[in-house]
């Protein structure tokens, strides 16, 4: 009986010692919990059911079943987030695709529910603006999930046709162009320039490509 009226005592008024020891052992078992929600989280927003769940996404879904990304001989498929949101294993790369969810997934939903694009061809209309923002970001990470599935360690250049390994090796030693400057309109359609785009590029001075110097 005094055993329980002791433990019962400690309860009421702990110890410094156990009081500190209880919220270190609370504190690290609510990180654990929340580590593991959010990485679920994380992956489970990386779904292609989740990408293609807005009307925004039906066309290009469609063109993208039509390309070798979604299927090919090999067996290999690769889905929305392997090519638009960051890839890798450093913590900075972990970091780039929380803050790509936090923000351009974020303005996507708040474009769908404000009806931004309410039908294909008013998405279609400014589709070529949407995509030269998505280049640029893949020029400023220089094609960083290309590579994150291609590189140019593991090419066989004696397979490939001879102008593209003539390309790849230049690249290789320059290292003045991405992948994304050359290969375009591989999984969608490439968007039509507007006429009011036609020009401008010549009329400033050419910007980075963002490959690695």
């Amino acid at each position: 009986m005094g055993l329980i009226n002791k433990l019962w005592g400690t309860l009421r008024r702990p110890h410094q010692k156990f009081a500190l020891g209880l919220l270190l052992g609370v504190g690290f078992l609510g990180g654990v919990i929340f580590f593991l929600v959010f990485h679920f989280t994380m992956n489970a927003t990386n779904s292609m059911d989740i990408c293609i769940s807005c009307h925004e996404m039906e066309g290009v879904y469609e063109e993208y079943k039509e390309s070798k990304h979604y299927s090919s001989p090999s067996g290999v498929r690769a889905t929305c987030s392997d090519c638009h949101v960051p890839n890798g294993k450093t913590f900075g790369d972990y970091i780039d695709k929380f803050l790509a969810k936090l923000t351009i997934g974020s303005k996507d939903i708040f474009h769908h529910m404000i009806g931004t694009y309410p039908t294909r061809e008013a998405f279609e209309k400014d589709r070529w603006h949407l995509a030269q923002n998505v280049l640029k970001d893949m020029r400023a990470r220089d094609s960083k999930e290309c590579r994150h599935c291609h590189s140019f360690e593991a090419m066989d250049m004696e397979e490939q046709d001879k102008s593209a390994a003539r390309k790849h090796k230049r690249v290789m030693e320059s290292a003045d162009k991405t992948c994304v400057d050359c290969h375009t309109g591989i999984a969608h359609k490439e968007p039509k320039e507007p006429e009011s785009e036609k020009g401008k590029a010549e009329e400033k001075p050419a910007e980075s490509s963002g490959a690695a110097k």
